[in-house]
Parts: C-alpha cells; sequence; structure tokens
C-alpha cells in the first residue's frame, strides 16, 4: 500500500487527520513540545504522545531539549520536522522542457534537472521523457530511494486531478496521458497530478507572494494565457476541473483565430506567440522597426528577447505590441477583478520582466474596467518564483497532502 509517510513497524494509517495536522503544527510552529502541540490541536496529552512516538519512530522528527519554565524543573523535549530525512519530487512539464526537482520537506530544492523537448512527442514518447528525467534527480540526489515519499506534477493544459489525467495538452496536440497510472506504476510512489498554473497558485500560497492570503488569483503568460483562483484558501477548480481558461475568455468578437477554433481570445493576443505573430505582421505591412535589422528579412529568426530588446531600446512597433498586451491583460484582470474580488493578482511570465513597459498599461486598463474597486499597484504584482513556481509547486502537492490535507 503506497502511502505519502513512510512506514516503519506500527507506523499505519499515516494519512489520519491526527496525524497530519500534529505534523502541520510543528513544521509552522516547532521547536514545540508535546505539551503546547496538545493545546493547539485540542487533542489529549497521550493521543500526542503515541502519534508523535510513531512519527519519531518514522523518522519525521527530531528532538531537542528545550529550556525548563521554573529553577530545577524537567526540561522539555522540543519537536520539530527532520526535513533532511525525507524527499518529495515535482515535476513540470511543459511542451518545451520537463523540469524535474527534488526537495526536502522544507520545501528546499535539493537537484534539479531540465530536460529540453526539440519536437513533438508522442503520448508514449512524453511519460518515458519524464520517468527518465524522474530516474535521473532521484539517483543525482544525495538519497536513497525509499526516503522518496511521492511525485508531484504540474502539467500545462487541462488535467484531470481525481484520475491524474493530461485531459488535453494543447501545445504538444496530445490528449489523455495517463501520468498518474504510469508513474506509479514505474516508480511505486504516489502520483499527484494538477495544472501547472495551479501548482503555481499552491508555491506562491506556501512561499510567495500568496502567503496569508486567502483569496486571490494567479494569471501565467506564456506560450498560452492561463489563471488559477484560491477563495477562501481553496483552490477553485470547477465540478470539470477546467475552470481558470482565462486565456479563452473572448476580449474582441472581431479578433483573429485563436488556437481554441474560436475568435478573439485575450490568448490570440496575449500569449507570447500572438506577440511574436503580431511584430511579424507589423514587418510584413512595412513598419519601421530595428528588429528588421537583426532579422536581416527572416522573420522565421524572430524571437521573444528581441522583441523585448526592442522595446527597451524604444522601438516604436515593439512598444506599440507589448502595450496593447499590457491592456487585453488588464481588461481580463478588469473581469476577474468585477466577478471574484481577489486581494491579489500574482503575474507570471517573461514578458513581465519588461516592468512598467507592460505594467502600466496593464494597471491602468485594469482599473479603468473595475467598476467599484481600483486595484493598486501593491494588489497586482509579479510574482518572485517565477517558472521555477510551476515545479516548486509540483512537489508541494506531495507536502500539501502530507502536512494539511483538503486545503492550501
Amino acid at each position: 500500500m503506497m502511502t505519502f509517510i513512510p512506514q516503519t513497524g506500527s507506523f499505519e494509517g499515516m494519512k489520519s487527520l491526527n496525524k497530519s495536522t500534529i505534523l502541520n503544527v510543528i513544521r509552522l510552529k516547532g521547536p514545540i513540545s508535546r505539551a503546547d502541540i496538545a493545546k493547539i490541536t485540542k487533542l489529549t496529552p497521550p493521543t500526542v504522545g503515541t502519534i508523535v512516538g510513531e512519527l519519531l519512530e518514522a523518522n519525521m522528527l527530531k528532538t531537542e531539549t528545550g529550556i525548563a519554565k521554573t529553577q530545577g524543573g524537567r526540561k522539555p523535549y522540543l519537536l520539530s520536522i527532520n526535513s533532511q530525512a525525507y524527499y518529495v519530487i515535482g515535476v513540470y512539464a511543459a511542451a518545451e522542457v520537463i523540469h524535474t526537482v527534488s526537495a526536502t520537506l522544507d520545501g528546499e530544492v535539493a537537484y534539479s534537472y531540465e530536460y529540453k523537448i526539440t519536437q513533438s512527442p508522442s503520448k508514449e514518447e512524453f511519460l518515458t521523457m519524464m520517468k527518465a528525467s524522474i530516474t535521473h534527480v532521484i539517483e543525482s540526489t544525495n538519497t536513497s530511494p525509499d526516503q522518496v515519499i511521492g511525485i508531484g506534477v504540474g502539467m500545462h493544459g487541462l488535467v484531470d486531478p481525481d484520475q491524474g489525467l493530461s485531459v488535453f495538452a494543447p501545445h504538444l496536440n496530445l490528449e489523455n496521458i495517463p501520468i498518474k497510472e504510469s508513474l506509479e506504476n514505474e516508480f511505486d510512489l504516489p502520483v499527484l497530478v494538477e495544472n501547472d498554473v495551479r501548482t503555481l497558485s499552491l508555491a506562491e500560497s506556501w512561499y510567495g507572494e500568496g502567503q496569508e492570503i486567502s483569496n486571490f488569483i494567479c494569471l501565467s503568460v506564456g506560450l498560452g494565457v492561463g489563471s488559477a483562483i484560491v477563495i477562501n484558501n481553496e483552490m477553485y477548480t470547477g465540478p470539470t476541473n477546467t475552470a481558470g481558461e482565462i486565456g479563452h475568455t473572448i476580449v474582441d468578437v472581431n479578433g483573429p483565430r485563436c488556437s481554441c477554433g474560436n475568435y478573439g481570445c485575450l490568448e490570440a493576443y496575449a500569449s507570447e506567440n500572438a506577440i511574436i505573430d503580431s511584430i511579424k505582421k507589423g514587418i510584413r505591412l512595412g513598419k519601421d522597426t530595428i528588429i528588421n535589422q537583426w532579422i536581416a528579412g527572416d522573420d522565421s529568426q524572430l524571437t521573444l528577447e528581441m522583441i523585448f530588446q526592442a522595446a527597451e531600446q524604444g522601438d516604436y512597433l515593439a512598444l506599440e505590441k507589448i502595450e496593447e498586451t499590457g491592456r487585453f491583460l488588464g481588461i481580463a484582470i478588469a473581469n476577474l477583478n468585477n466577478i471574484l474580488t481577489p486581494s491579489k493578482v500574482i503575474l507570471e511570465g517573461r514578458i513581465f520582466q519588461l516592468g512598467d513597459i507592460i505594467l502600466s498599461p496593464l494597471i491602468q486598463m485594469a482599473n479603468k474596467g473595475s467598476l467599484r474597486r481600483s486595484l493598486s499597484e501593491d494588489s497586482i504584482v509579479c510574482s518572485k518564483l517565477g517558472k521555477k513556481g510551476m515545479v516548486i509547486g509540483a512537489f508541494t502537492l506531495v507536502l500539501r497532502k502530507l502536512f494539511t490535507p483538503g486545503g492550501l
């Protein structure tokens, strides 16, 4: 029977609420005494003592001697998480890269590996790449395989987390990839699978801009445009696990055709591919731009980095398209704000490295479209975790299961 918590001797049923509750209190408050754990959790001292004993037996906890409260009094043994004893694996599975890491129980990355995808794989090839990456990370981490307690996967596109299935990976053009089943069979470890922007929001909640915030939205701009919605400290996924597809909300009914088949989707205006396509169109229409000198008439050489560089040098075409992108993202944020009134919107994507060039039109349009509540610069922020947040959130899926079942 696979479990997220190592089993040793009588160490059974470790996913019980009481044990996870005690682990989480120790994670947040440690070093802490058994007596204080009992006070916080409202569990009886014997119950706490029994569970702590099992956790110590499994090497999940470590002890240190505290300071006696009274002179001559008995010094309490203080408990903390033995974070170096076990590891979790995180996988961020994008169309262009599979980023895999191992991390300790306190979220510190121990080893990181990126596998570049150079051509479109089949389902079987994609799973083989993922398995090879995980095997490499486990072997390269200074640990034994039995110290790994679980694998979390942040997968782009539509995901069914209950089945651990990639329902549709648009940028790979693949459907129904059985990630959970395949990885569990290969590694005999529990596997959790979630959409990549939702894993980012989990990382933000634990380690980033979403800490101690109960209502926020992550907006991620890359090859596509996605969002994750956190309401009352819980991820909102909707009944079909498709909530947050902000990239396929329509911002202009007369707009260009989107990859999904509709017209005027946000993704057709604000994704990295959309920005590149709009610059190519401007060049073909004879717009004056410094980019012409760099591509020497071959627009297949155009990169997002070239567009960023041109914008930073004040190139009119590049600035025009970046500012237009900011305005469309601002419209989307205004709509989210009017519907959900989040405390914070967290932005992730290479494009936000441009700073005020894109943020100023974005914030201006977000406030213009917000009916009753303006969004301050403090409530629209850029992720400090960046793309790493996807893989950090992936292994945090396992940590959340270990420490706090059912919530963030």
